[in-house]
């Protein structure tokens, strides 16, 4: 029997995912995208507050800014991914948003007994929806920076192409972009997994159905997704 294969579509994974390595399982990194930084200049002295949504928002916006930042700036990030970015360049997560989905970011936010005359900022890459700066504008003298675009991947691999012609090959997407590119050169079939919601939603506005929508928005909680399916699958093969 051809062992199982995982591909990985994100930039870039800091997980090892030893529990299915365990299981002889194979993991392979696909790239589909690529992020690029938008030259500009961020005064950051001005904001009482600074919102990151994503690991690559930390990351251009302090390629950006023309000044060292003042220690008295509070920072609320999305997950412990982007917490742990902003520590590893010195800088204090001041708080953490648990839940990945703009609706509950912001009604997060809104809770947190902010003064309204406190200045806030947005960081967040160009293909991000507007729906959680529509939402804090509302409630807040707030600015929208774009610092980075997202990029597809041209290039085809004609070494996936036959890994994905396997009937045990799996594909992970982490986003709908991961997506829109792969399928422009690939064909997934029917070994989709998603890791939440929102890619679930545009892949099957696409016309595809997941076969697997992670539980938790992280490749911990696709790990583990992973993990239950196949041993599900094992015990019906063996049953």
């Amino acid at each position: 029997m051809n062992k199982t294969n995982i591909i990985i579509t994100g930039e870039e994974f800091d997980y090892s995912f030893d529990k299915l390595k365990a299981m002889e399982v194979n993991i392979f990194h696909y790239p589909m995208i690529f992020t690029s930084g938008i030259d500009m200049t961020i005064n950051p002295n001005i904001y009482n507050y600074i919102i990151f949504t994503s690991k690559n928002g930390v990351k251009y916006f302090l390629k950006n800014i023309s000044t060292s930042i003042n220690r008295d700036i509070k920072f609320i990030c999305i997950g412990k991914k982007t917490a742990e970015v902003l520590k590893r360049n010195k800088f204090n997560p001041d708080i953490v948003v648990r839940r990945n989905y703009s609706k509950f970011m912001c009604d997060e936010i809104k809770n947190m007994g902010i003064s309204k005359n406190k200045k806030l900022l947005l960081i967040q890459g160009n293909l991000a929806k507007k729906e959680l700066y529509e939402c804090l504008s509302e409630s807040f003298n707030i600015d929208h920076k774009i610092v980075y675009t997202t990029n597809h991947v041209v290039e085809k691999a004609d070494d996936l192409t036959e890994k994905i012609i396997n009937e045990n090959t799996y594909v992970v997407f982490t986003s709908p972009s991961t997506f829109n590119s792969f399928i422009d050169k690939y064909n997934p079939k029917d070994k989709i997994i998603s890791i939440g919601d929102t890619t679930t939603d545009h892949i099957r506005d696409r016309g595809f159905e997941p076969l697997i929508t992670a539980k938790m928005q992280s490749y911990e909680g696709i790990s583990n997704s992973i993990i239950d399916y196949l041993n599900k699958k094992l015990n019906h093969e063996l049953s």
